[in-house]
Order: structure tokens, then C-alpha cells, then sequence
């Protein structure tokens, strides 16, 4: 029988190992750096914003318990609660500004209401109160209290609203530069502390979490360079008057 024998001239195929597998291992290594990457990223940025709340809550704490307030050029009180118009008119009938701004009223709401409300004579509204109906949001007083101190000739002003408010309040403010003191003047609920209002409530800690999340959003807004949305509506749609 004839025997096959070898052609010098055609190529030998040698059996390589399969390189499948260690494709495979090497793309679960990368999968595996990746996940651990995204997992130091993740314990990084929840400390940081854990770290923040904290400093967050403890500087609302501080507003809430500053001691009185000099005197300024005029006040401006933020709608959003009795308590800030209750003490805002408190603080113009001790004389602490000669004018005061109440910004973002609603556009059903008018001076007789508000005197009501505040147990307040309609004659100090006459004289000595204006209603902004144009802010809608937190950039739409800020804008509009720069065009009342600007109209008005003031270099200082009161600014009132709530306590967990009032951080991203200035923050917003800061963007004009016309009035060059704003000196805070927080009011705090007594529902969102415990003891001397150095630790929040349990209702308070679910207050300060929304609100602080706002905050770090107006952050990333303004680091992104970009402007808030529509903040007041225009002059000749619901302008800012005098109370009457």
C-alpha cells in the first residue's frame, strides 16, 4: 500500500492556543476596573454631598439664631410664608429701613388683604410699602429687588425669608452687584427644630434635604455658566406698583 507522504512545498498548519479565552479575561479585568472606578466616583461624590447637607444645615442653623439687625436703606421680604411678613412689617415699624419691598405677591392678593393679615394700618402701606406681582421664583426677586433698590437710590437692604431659605436666597442675589450689603435676616420655624434650633426635626431634615438640593442645583447652574429660567414676567404684563 502506498504511503502518504509530506509535500515540502505546502505550508504546515501548527496548532495556535485559543485566544478567546484570554480576550474574554482581559475584558473582565477592564469591566472590573471600570466598576471599581464608578464605585470610589459614587462613595466620593455621596460623601462630598453628605458633607455639604451638613455644612448646609449647620449655617441655616446659624441664621436662625442671629442676633438683631442694624439699620439699612430699605427691606425686602420674600413671599412664601406669614412669619416673613409678620416680621418684615415688624421691622419697618421699629424703623429699621423707611421703605419695604414685598416680592412675589400673588396677583389676587392686594394691600387691603396684606394690612389684614399683618394687623398692620393701611396708612404705613400707603406711605411706605411696595408689592412686586412680577417675581415668580427666587432669580425673579432678586432681579426685581435690584430694580426697586436702583429706582429707589439704596445701597443696603434687609433681606427677610426663611432660614432654609436664605442660602440660595444670597446666592441668587449675588449676581447683581448694584446693591453691595444685603444683610440677612432669617425666620426661622419653630416646627423644623428641636431644643434651641441647633438640630433639625425629622419634618425639618425632609425641609433642609429638598432645599439643599435646590441649592447644589443653582451651583451647577451658575458654574455652567448658564441664566435661571424665566424669572418675572415683563413690566408691562404684571409690573412691579406701589400698594394701593
Amino acid at each position: 500500500m502506498p504511503q502518504e507522504q509530506s509535500n515540502p512545498s505546502l505550508p504546515v498548519r501548527e496548532d495556535r492556543p485559543e485566544k478567546a479565552p484570554a480576550r474574554r479575561r482581559a475584558s473582565g479585568s477592564r469591566l472590573r476596573s471600570v466598576a471599581v472606578a464608578l464605585a470610589f466616583a459614587g462613595v466620593f461624590a455621596g460623601g462630598y454631598l453628605a458633607g455639604g447637607f451638613i455644612r448646609f444645615a449647620q449655617e441655616v442653623a446659624q441664621f436662625s439664631r442671629a442676633p438683631g439687625i442694624e439699620r439699612a436703606d430699605g427691606i425686602v421680604v420674600l413671599t412664601g410664608g406669614a412669619l416673613r411678613l409678620d416680621q418684615a412689617m415688624d421691622l419697618l415699624k421699629n424703623g429699621k429701613a423707611s421703605r419695604l419691598l414685598i416680592s412675589g405677591v400673588n396677583p389676587n392678593t392686594n394691600a387691603n388683604t396684606l394690612s389684614r393679615l399683618t394687623e398692620t394700618d393701611r396708612a404705613l402701606f400707603d406711605c411706605c410699602v411696595d408689592l412686586d406681582y412680577a417675581a415668580l421664583n427666587t432669580v425673579g426677586n432678586a432681579e426685581i429687588t435690584d430694580r426697586w433698590a436702583r429706582a429707589r437710590g439704596f445701597d443696603d437692604l434687609i433681606l427677610v425669608t426663611s432660614d432654609y431659605h436664605m442660602p440660595r436666597t444670597l446666592l441668587e442675589f449675588e449676581r447683581f452687584a448694584h446693591v453691595p450689603v444685603i444683610k440677612p435676616y432669617a425666620v426661622a420655624r419653630a416646627d423644623l427644630w428641636l431644643g434651641e434650633g441647633s438640630v433639625p426635626s425629622g419634618k425639618g431634615i425632609k425641609v433642609l434635604l429638598v432645599e439643599y438640593a435646590k441649592l447644589v442645583a443653582t451651583r451647577l447652574r451658575f458654574a455652567a455658566g448658564l441664566e435661571g429660567q424665566t424669572a418675572a414676567l415683563s413690566d408691562g404684563t404684571r409690573p412691579q406698583r406701589k400698594a394701593s
